[in-house]
């Protein structure tokens, strides 16, 4: 499911046994292929072939990933239905947070072609992801930047063939730079701010910011805004010349839908409710 252009997006799919081998063709995304289940989550064989080389042949079961690098040309053969969440982060977001994170970034970054490979906290990342998108609201742009951030960061640390581990070490935001950040956030909170629009303010990195912003706030920046969103729009609630939607634009949701599902998630009532209750 497309979330935004040339960003992270998830697919959880049923897949039914082909009968036959099949390819894909190569494509600009690196695929995260997480097993989630199959008929009595039993072990599972599986065989890949990348770009016409050697077939491998593995068990599968519910908790392993699969990785095909951006490019290859995978062919496959397995016997039962499968359940798989596919994850897609484009090669060229994992090169660019690699230039932005690190003190000195390889100039090439190649995701190794992992199969049948246990990952808890890839798991844990993947698994949240796609809950999120199950869920059916209009997820932020925040939101998709942050976790594109982080999955794309845990690659680099652990999935790639020059494993990159020179991070810079990050401290807090200063007092005036964190104000700076939190006034702009109150000026933009009818817009779909970004995870870059934030770090841009600072004239910091994408994972920089997240990182030191979490260490200066005790929260990520999603939640900080969300919570701002929310605050915002209970004051907004007293005014009763203004409708749901209205409020809904001002604070920065998409539709009147999402704003409800947000709203009853931190307040545990709807708008509607809170507002029937003042």
């Amino acid at each position: 499911m497309p979330i935004f252009k040339h960003s992270l997006r998830a697919e959880r799919t049923v897949y039914a046994p082909p009968g036959e081998r099949i390819s894909d063709l190569g494509i600009p995304d690196h695929c995260i292929s997480l097993h989630i289940a199959n008929p009595g989550n039993l072990e599972r064989r599986l065989e890949r072939r990348l770009d016409g080389g050697k077939l491998i042949e593995r068990l599968t079961l519910p908790g392993f990933f699969t990785f095909v690098p951006a490019f290859r040309q995978p062919e496959w053969f397995w016997e039962s239905a499968v359940e798989i969440l596919d994850i897609y982060l484009p090669a060229a977001v994992l090169e660019q947070i690699a230039m932005q994170s690190c003190v000195s970034a390889p100039q090439t970054i190649e995701l190794i072609d992992r199969f049948a490979v246990r990952d808890p906290l890839l798991e844990q990342l993947a698994l949240t992801f796609s809950a999120e998108v199950e869920q059916g609201d209009n997820l932020s742009r925040l939101y998709v930047e942050s976790v594109q951030t982080l999955l794309a960061v845990h690659l680099l640390r652990h999935h790639c063939t020059v494993k990159i581990t020179n991070f810079p070490k990050l401290g807090k935001l200063s007092p005036s730079k964190l104000q700076q950040i939190l006034h702009y956030i109150q000026d933009n909170l009818d817009r779909d701010i970004g995870l870059a629009d934030l770090a841009e303010v600072v004239q910091m990195s994408s994972h920089h910011f997240g990182k030191i912003f979490k260490q200066s706030t005790g929260v990520s920046p999603h939640q900080y805004v969300l919570q701002c969103r929310i605050d915002r729009a209970k004051k907004l609630l007293y005014n009763p010349q203004l409708t749901l939607a209205d409020i809904s634009q001002s604070v920065g949701f998409c539709d009147q839908s999402h704003f409800t599902n947000v709203f009853r998630r931190y307040t545990s009532v709807t708008p509607r409710q809170y507002r029937d209750r003042l």
